[in-house]
Formats: C-alpha cells, sequence, structure tokens
C-alpha cells in the first residue's frame, strides 16, 4: 500500500468517526415511561448533553438488544420495551 493510499484510508476512517460522534450528539428521543396507569412521566432526552451515545438508556438499564433496536430508528419512528415493572415507549424526534 503506497503512502498515498494509507493516507487516503486515514482519512476516510476519520471523517467516518466524526461524523458518527456528531450524529449522536444531534439525536433527541421523546420518552414515555408508564409504570401504571396513575404512574405516567415522559421525557425529553437530547444526546447533546451527555458524553457518549445512548448514555441515557444506559443508565435506565436498557439492554444491549434495546440499544441496538434504538440505534437503528428512524426519525419519527418509534419502539416499545418493558424495562423492569415499566413500559418505555420511544420516539426519535431528531
Amino acid at each position: 500500500m503506497s503512502v498515498k493510499q494509507f493516507l487516503r484510508s486515514m482519512n476516510q476512517k476519520l471523517a467516518g468517526k466524526l461524523t458518527q460522534s456528531s450524529e449522536f450528539r444531534e439525536r433527541m428521543w421523546i420518552v414515555n415511561v408508564r409504570e401504571s396507569t396513575l404512574k405516567n412521566e415522559a421525557f425529553v432526552v437530547s444526546e447533546d448533553s451527555f458524553s457518549e451515545p445512548m448514555q441515557w438508556m444506559r443508565r435506565q438499564n436498557y439492554s444491549e438488544y434495546m440499544i441496538d433496536e434504538l440505534n437503528q430508528l428512524r426519525l419519527s419512528q418509534s419502539i416499545n420495551f418493558t424495562v423492569g415493572n415499566a413500559e418505555h415507549c420511544i420516539l426519535r424526534v431528531k
């Protein structure tokens, strides 16, 4: 591999990592947590305020499967999970 090819490859990898890093910071979620008919909470989760992707979800004990599913959501798509005794309805808004 020539030096030129090596540098081009490294540049592409770096650009990909930077794009991936900035993309997670732009994501925003609406999370509705229902523990019962009387206890229902909603959160706006902006990943801009966290230091790593899905940090809020990890703190809520989401499994790796759940996090993988969330990573695949596109804008305006939603998904439901059961975490402990609560149902989490998550909508990706940004």
